[in-house]
């Protein structure tokens, strides 16, 4: 009775795991066995491949600057007598921005003006003495000693004597002249380091100059960039402290070789600051583009790059392919393939760490991808 009791059991226990079996989803069978297999990576996300045009784009950092600036220096030492500026003032080329105390000086040129007048009047009276004496000499009324002693010598004496007093005044004059500070520059006043009464001297800029109606903004590139520049050419420049619109800036110098001390090249781009908005220390962001031809794109996060080489996964009726593809220039999207696909195929963007060739997958429509390209036609899946 025992026996018949135990064989009725596990014969009901068999039959429950049976049923169990049967009742599985056939779908989820299917797939269990795909993985098992081996064979199957579920639903991925495709992208088709485009024809379009990249732009490629860099921002580059720098300070603005002004275009011509100037540190006023005296060449002489005095105390101030007046100052005739002010920071802000504007100034143009020679005019007079301060003077120093120069009585002494000033006395000096006078009487060097009146040392030149004489010597004047002694040239002019040996000069008419010098030609009464050779006409004496040819009529023979004089001997030629006598003529080279009184006559030549005297005039000779004389413009000796004027020349010398000409340089006299011209240095009392430059002397002078050193106390009146002018401004070398038209522009600004930016900054003055020193009031009436104070003593000036060389030792340190008493003005600084500087012309705003253009500044200049320097940045630095590397090798795989400065030849992407030229002279003439134009690009935007951001200044966020004055406006969230970028003004169109002038590249006006590149440098012909490497600093080096920064290893990277200087370029220089300039910019029309008419109303002065523009203050030399700002921050500058130089934002470089350009249209590059037309060619085949795709999303960057569907190019795997293993050991210098780059592929992709193409989908081919449900079937994954490795291909080994030649990528571009790319932008924050989307990546050129110069080889290795054909306009319309399609590419798996997502779960790429998963796949291998030859699986089985199901596409998903790329609802939030990023192949966006105003400018190139195609539709993405």
């Amino acid at each position: 009775m025992k026996k018949h009791i135990i064989l009725v059991t596990a014969l009901m226990v068999i039959l429950s795991i049976a049923m169990a079996g049967c009742s599985k989803n056939p779908q989820e069978q299917d797939k269990a066995q795909g993985v098992r297999g081996g064979r199957g990576a579920g639903a991925v996300k495709v992208a088709q491949v485009v024809e379009g045009n990249l732009r490629e784009k860099m921002t580059l950092s720098g300070t603005l600057e002004a275009l011509n600036s100037a540190d006023v220096v005296a060449k002489t030492s005095a105390k101030v007598a007046s100052l005739l500026v002010d920071v802000g003032s504007r100034v143009s080329a020679g005019q007079t921005l301060m003077t120093l105390e120069a009585e002494d000086l000033k006395a000096a040129v006078a009487a060097a003006e009146a040392n030149l007048e004489t010597a004047k009047v002694t040239y002019d009276l040996s000069l008419s003495k010098y030609q009464r004496g050779k006409e004496l000499k040819q009529s023979e009324a004089i001997s030629q000693w006598d003529f080279e002693e009184n006559y030549e010598g005297a005039y000779r004496k004389a413009a000796a004597a004027l020349k010398s007093a000409q340089a006299a005044l011209a240095q009392s004059q430059a002397r002078y002249n050193d106390t009146i500070i002018k401004s070398p520059i038209s522009g600004v006043v930016t900054a003055r380091n020193i009031n009436v009464g104070e003593l000036a001297g060389s030792s340190g800029p008493i003005f600084s100059i500087s012309n705003l109606d253009k500044v200049v903004v320097l940045v630095n590139v590397n090798e795989q960039q400065v030849n992407k520049f030229a002279e003439g050419q134009k690009v935007a420049v951001k200044v966020s402290a004055v406006s969230q619109n970028p003004f169109t800036g002038v590249v006006t110098n590149i440098a012909l070789a490497a600093d080096p001390k920064l290893k990277a090249y200087p370029i220089k781009i300039e910019l029309d600051n008419k109303d002065h908005k523009l203050k030399p220390g700002m921050f500058a962001e130089v934002l470089w583009e350009r249209e590059l031809e037309k060619s085949l794109l795709i999303p960057r996060q569907a190019v795997v790059s293993q050991d210098g080489k780059s592929k992709v996964f193409v989908l081919d009726h449900g079937v994954v392919k490795e291909r080994q593809v030649q990528t571009g220039a790319a932008d924050g999207q989307n990546i050129a393939v110069i080889s290795g696909l054909s306009k319309g195929e399609q590419v798996i963007i997502d779960n790429l760490d998963n796949l291998k060739d030859g699986m089985k997958v199901n596409p998903q429509s790329n609802q939030g991808g990023s192949q966006k390209n105003p400018r190139g036609k195609g539709e993405e899946q």
